[in-house]
């Protein structure tokens, strides 16, 4: 359902200004749902970004932008400054040390 919902909120947005491009990113740090509220809130704030939706299941956010405003490594970037890996690009580890134990990956004992 939440599929369908973002692809409707995609093809809605093809009338605004400026060319939309869709964009998967792979978050394999990210554990829980306060980890996909934080990564879609910390995407709301670059500009271009038009919708970012978190699959947990899949561990990737997919993003909507517009190209002549954001680019891949922005977004990467404001998920990396969330304390998540993004693709390649490693998890602010700072940001990373703040975050609820329930976000962080599990310790190997």
């Amino acid at each position: 359902m939440k599929k369908i919902f973002l692809i409707m909120s995609l093809l809605v947005m093809v009338g605004c200004k400026g060319e939309l491009a869709k964009a998967e990113i792979n978050i394999p740090t990210a554990q829980c749902g306060m980890c996909a509220m934080t990564i879609e809130e910390a995407l709301t704030k670059v500009d271009g970004v038009k919708k970012a939706y978190v699959d947990m299941d899949a561990l990737k956010v997919t993003v909507a932008y517009d190209v002549e405003i954001a680019n891949i490594t922005s977004i990467e970037s404001a998920i990396s400054n969330a304390g998540y890996q993004a693709n390649e690009t490693s998890a602010n580890v700072e940001v990373y040390k703040n975050l609820p134990g329930c976000c962080k990956l599990p310790v190997d004992r």
